[in-house]
């Protein structure tokens, strides 16, 4: 019961994960633009292999031009990504994904011009 409880939750994980790409980038698991036989989670992970700028996966009606939001939303988009990884036992639990989300936060300068910690996650390239 134990092992099925932790299978199912890691299934959970990767479903929100899903959800934080369509909350991101405004599209559904499935769309057309994405190829045949291509979802959300493989259309990020190709722009992140080819090295296009995962910038153009940002919802334009959210990120405008305001760079504090899409760097939000590319850090959102980062805990996405780790929460998808291809094997069951490379995604965090939920109570990581919720830390995560709280210290997902840009550097912005403060009054006395240090800057904060930031939420660093693990290179993308490793879930790949």
């Amino acid at each position: 019961c134990g092992y099925t409880s932790k299978v199912d939750q890691r299934i959970d994980i990767y479903s929100f994960g899903v959800v934080l790409m369509e909350l991101v980038t405004g599209k559904k698991p499935l769309e057309p633009e994405f190829g045949e036989g291509v979802d959300i989670v493989e259309w990020i992970l190709r722009m992140v292999r080819n090295k296009v700028g995962i910038e153009q996966a940002l919802d334009p009606n959210i990120a405008g031009q305001c760079r504090h939001v899409q760097e939000e939303m590319l850090l959102v988009l980062r805990i996405a990504l780790l929460c998808t990884a291809k094997q069951p036992k490379d995604r965090p639990s939920m109570r990581d994904v919720v830390t995560m989300l709280g210290e997902a936060k840009p550097r912005r300068k403060s009054s006395d011009d240090k800057e904060r910690p930031i939420f660093t996650p693990p290179p993308i390239s490793s879930l790949l």
